[in-house]
């Protein structure tokens, strides 16, 4: 049996509501995290390796350019969801997360932000910040990952 079949994938519930397939295109927005820039360690955690899904050098352009090199190399689809995934995406104070964030659902196919982050780097003014784009019609998905766990 297909798996499909047995639990609501997160493609699939995509696709029936927006009537094609969505694909996340990933950013990196040169963040930092409380683990890498000596808030709490220094040099990260050991099983984190950014490399190993995020190309470093993106971080030198702009969110807008990000979002079209991704789209270009993405042929399965045509709307698209901004994940903020290298490092910790909700890590710089709050007018610099609303740049970013703006700058990414302001592209055109853009129906929504994912950003990965830490359970522990997710203020109360973020929390309202990522509200306001679920308010104005945007997918807005909060991975956490289990850092402090």
């Amino acid at each position: 049996m297909q798996l499909q079949k047995l639990v609501n994938m997160f493609g699939g519930d995509l696709a029936r509501r927006y009537g094609e397939k969505v694909h996340k295109l990933t950013l990196h927005g040169g963040f930092s995290c409380p683990n890498r820039d000596g808030t709490i360690g220094r040099g990260g955690c050991t099983f984190c390796n950014v490399a190993s899904f995020a190309d470093e050098t993106q971080q030198a352009h702009s969110i807008a350019e990000q979002l079209a090199y991704q789209a270009t190399r993405v042929n399965r689809a045509r709307r698209y969801l901004a994940y903020f995934q290298a490092y910790t995406s909700t890590w710089a104070e709050v007018q610099v997360l609303r740049a970013m964030y703006q700058q990414a659902v302001s592209q055109a196919n853009i129906v929504g932000l994912c950003v990965g982050t830490r359970p522990d780097c997710v203020p109360e003014a973020v929390l309202d910040l990522l509200s306001e784009y679920q308010q104005l019609g945007y997918e807005v998905w909060l991975e956490l990952g289990l850092q402090t766990a």
